[in-house]
């Protein structure tokens, strides 16, 4: 996965999406800042539990939350994710995770560069 494709969020098609309201995509931003942080410990601990049912869980929560801003890369590491989980193909839920993980890193620095 190509880092420089998950720090890209398309500003203009969620200001397109959002009616060009500047306000709301900063508080759609600071809103994922919030809950980002939240998502990645449960993708951990469902990882660590090997909770496949969390896992898809909080994976197709990611998949959401980075949807909004249209970073396909990062939709694409959620979605990768959420199938195996899914499918209880537990051989690479290690790598999906990290790569999930790190994709919502990603987006956090860059939306964070956004409203600074």
């Amino acid at each position: 996965m190509e880092t420089n494709a998950i720090r890209i969020f398309d500003r203009q098609w969620v200001l397109e999406q959002i009616g060009g309201d500047e306000n709301l995509l900063h508080a759609i931003i600071e809103v994922f800042l919030v809950d980002s942080p939240a998502i990645r410990q449960q993708l951990t601990n469902a990882l660590q539990n090997l909770d496949t049912h969390k896992l898809h869980a909080a994976a197709h929560c990611a998949k959401s939350a980075v949807g909004n801003f249209g970073v396909q890369a990062a939709v694409q590491a959620a979605a990768h994710l959420e199938d195996a989980a899914k499918t209880g193909d537990t051989s690479d839920l290690d790598s999906l995770t990290d790569a999930l993980c790190r994709a919502l890193i990603g987006v956090e620095d860059t939306l964070r560069q956004e409203i600074s």
